[in-house]
């Protein structure tokens, strides 16, 4: 799904790519954004004792991981391959989106009842087709202006997720996501800068965020459940009031924050054998999939880790979060069904010459291979 995306080029519509950059992806001169090369102190045996200061300032930047979250679509010596956030809303956004035509259907059903059983002057035919008309004209504008932009269009009728390549042989990150939030792009890995605690802008305005230190601290202190790695390139030419170059994405599952990042730095920087091997629990489907794989993967995920984890075999929090959950199991599928998935343009040659496949969940062979650039 594509909320956080949306939500910013929702504001890009409304104020312009400044304010939106400043506003919702809060890219502004109170943000700490983390460069490249900023990752955790390492020592060797030879190495002088770090001094306090230097074991506090290595204290501040997390550890690479991927933690328990579902990352990675792919895993090679070349490149890795993440997603976007909010999977989890689709079958609520489908059960929403049943609700709105339903809203729809009502109108119908209001006029059929007064042309059987309705007072006689209502069975006029101008009567009951203007009101008709009418109800049906509210409605719709009701479903299309207030909830299709916001909530419907981020989840159907377009890709079924967003795709990252981070290639560190190429040395840049290809993008995959629909025109209408961004579009495809190319971008060098050499420019990117992180903001590792975005958080959504929620009920505060722009004005509130520039002018008051208190509501920055709040949106701040904000960051948790729905927090996100946020990766910022900004304007080649800050001086071009056409801001090219200028992309912001979001990337990996929500709560994701520094580990992330420093995980995605240091397999860039440094190598796949740098970083941990991803977990059973750290793959990313690929495709579409069932109703009792999406209860797995996405549903009951937290709470089946857990359950490993503990060794105590199914919880009754694993027992509860099932029966709660798996008769929407099939909407979420459904839901899926009406999107398409993207590939990566063959011209881009991101793969660095290594097709890959298109469906599947876990790691992929071959691990290492000689490029083709």
């Amino acid at each position: 799904m594509f909320l956080n995306e949306s939500g910013y080029q929702f504001e890009k519509r409304r104020g312009g790519t400044a304010k939106a950059v400043g506003y919702y992806a809060d890219i502004n001169e109170y943000t700490r954004l983390c460069g490249i090369h900023e990752g955790p102190c390492t020592y060797g045996v030879n190495d002088p004792k770090p001094t306090r200061k230097e074991k506090l300032k290595e204290q501040e930047i997390a550890r690479p991981s991927l933690l328990i979250g579902r990352t990675l679509f792919d895993f090679n010596e070349h490149f890795i391959e993440q997603s976007n956030a909010e999977e989890n809303k689709r079958s609520l956004t489908f059960m929403i989106a049943v609700l709105a035509v339903l809203m729809l259907g009502l109108p119908a059903g209001f006029i059929s009842l007064l042309l059987i059983d309705g007072p006689s002057h209502l069975r006029d035919w101008h009567l009951v087709l203007g009101l008709f008309f009418a109800t049906l004209a509210g409605a719709y504008a009701l479903v299309h202006f207030l909830f299709w932009p916001h909530i419907f269009a981020p989840a159907f009728f377009t890709a079924l997720r967003a795709r990252y390549r981070f290639n560190r042989t190429t040395r840049r990150v290809y993008v995959l996501r629909p025109k209408k939030y961004g579009g495809n792009a190319v971008l060098d890995w050499d420019r990117v800068r992180a903001h590792v605690k975005w958080a959504p802008p929620k009920s505060w305005t722009a004005e509130e965020l520039a002018s008051s230190e208190d509501a920055r601290r709040e949106r701040l202190q904000s960051a948790g459940i729905d927090s996100n790695l946020l990766l910022y390139w900004p304007p080649i030419d800050p001086t071009d009031p056409e801001r090219k170059g200028e992309d912001v994405i979001w990337v990996g599952p929500n709560d994701s924050g520094e580990a992330l990042w420093q995980y995605i730095r240091t397999f860039m920087e440094e190598g796949m054998d740098a970083v941990p091997k991803p977990a059973e629990y750290n793959w990313l489907r690929k495709g579409f999939s069932s109703p009792g794989q999406h209860m797995e993967e996405t549903v009951m995920h937290g709470s089946l880790v857990r359950d490993k984890m503990v060794g105590q075999g199914t919880s009754a929090a694993t027992a509860t979060n099932f029966g709660l959950n798996v008769l929407w199991a099939p909407l979420h599928t459904l839901a899926e069904r009406l999107c398409y998935w993207p590939t990566f343009p063959e011209e881009w040659n991101g793969d660095c010459g290594q097709k890959r496949r298109e469906s599947g969940i876990g790691p992929e062979e071959p691990l290492r291979w000689v490029a083709k650039v």
